[in-house]
């Protein structure tokens, strides 16, 4: 089925269109609109769309042999971010972890091979979208290591102005995930 971008439908037009669809239809509705959580708040009337909720995803640091990490100047914002995204229904995190990395970066990683750096939840992960929807993100962030090949064959999707690896030194001041590169610091510096 063939459906409009996701703000050219109404809020009656919206529900009307899932109000029978079965589970399986709407996880595949939701992979056209960037996940079950935002298939979730398009279905909210917007006279309580304001109301914040909680949602669950992952985000990952991937870092090439130079110990830099891989950041994403988004476009839905002039801010810097992880690849990362929100988690789809019954997805494992580590996946939505490598699948966010995947459609964020090109880069294919294994989840089997990825490092639970920590989870993040509360405050710091407070996120207003640009369309005003009031988000508390619960975050699994995770660590991969790549290849200089890997790193070196970058693509990113429609949400991507531009990928580029940054020195711990040099990250942009305009971050998204600040909290998230805080607690990957501290992690190295555990470790060292």
């Amino acid at each position: 089925m063939n459906y409009k971008k996701m703000r050219e439908y109404t809020h009656e037009e919206f529900v009307e269109l899932v109000k029978n669809m079965s589970e399986d239809e709407l996880l595949n509705l939701s992979a056209n609109y960037g996940g079950y959580p935002v298939l979730f708040r398009m279905a909210l009337d917007d006279r309580i769309s304001h109301i914040p909720f909680i949602q669950t995803g992952a985000a990952i640091i991937i870092r090439n042999k130079n110990g830099e990490i891989l950041l994403q100047e988004r476009t839905d914002r002039d801010k810097w971010g992880l690849p990362g995204g929100c988690q789809d229904l019954g997805e494992d995190l580590r996946v939505t972890a490598v699948r966010e990395a995947f459609e964020e970066t090109g880069i294919t990683l294994d989840p089997n091979e990825i490092t639970l750096i920590d989870t993040l939840s509360g405050e710091s992960r407070k996120n207003s979208y640009p369309n005003g929807d009031i988000v508390y993100n619960n975050t699994s962030l995770y660590l991969a290591d790549v290849s200089l090949s890997d790193a070196s064959s970058l693509k990113g999707d429609s949400e991507t102005k531009r990928l580029r690896f940054f020195s711990l030194d040099e990250i942009p001041t305009n971050l998204m995930d600040a909290d998230l590169i805080k607690s990957y610091k501290n992690y190295i510096n555990k470790r060292h």
